[in-house]
């Protein structure tokens, strides 16, 4: 995916791609759950996160916090390393509207890189 111009915030910072745009993005193509709230929990700080679901249950992290690289496919679901990372909560900053028209920049720049690459997106049921 190319970088992707989202303009800047009320602060006048540089608005970066989050793991909250390109989750719900890649959700909107493809038959997956986008969820949100936070990941691991060190020193009773936690990462607010969003990540996707299969219908099987495994989970896509598709912008893993502090990996360079991605996405990561991990089975979160029964008593695995990973079990605890990832809790899912409401996070209300990511129901903006400057938030909400990012998503939509984000999931375009998605849908040109699927057909670039000549990915065929799936029938979501």
């Amino acid at each position: 995916m190319p970088d992707t111009d989202l303009g800047k915030n009320e602060k006048g910072q540089k608005v970066l791609v989050s793991c909250h745009m390109v989750a719900r993005a890649l959700a909107h193509f493809f038959p997956v759950k986008c969820k949100d709230g936070t990941f691991g929990k060190s020193h009773g700080y936690s990462w607010d996160h969003s990540w996707l679901v299969t219908k099987k249950g495994l989970t896509i992290d598709a912008y893993p916090v502090g990996v360079i690289g991605g996405p990561i496919l991990i089975d979160t679901r029964y008593m695995t390393p990973w079990y605890r990372l990832y809790k899912e909560e409401r996070l209300p900053k990511l129901e903006s509207e400057f938030f909400l028209k990012n998503i939509e920049k984000v999931t375009e720049v998605v849908r040109q890189t699927i057909e670039t690459l000549g990915i065929e997106i799936p029938t979501k049921q």
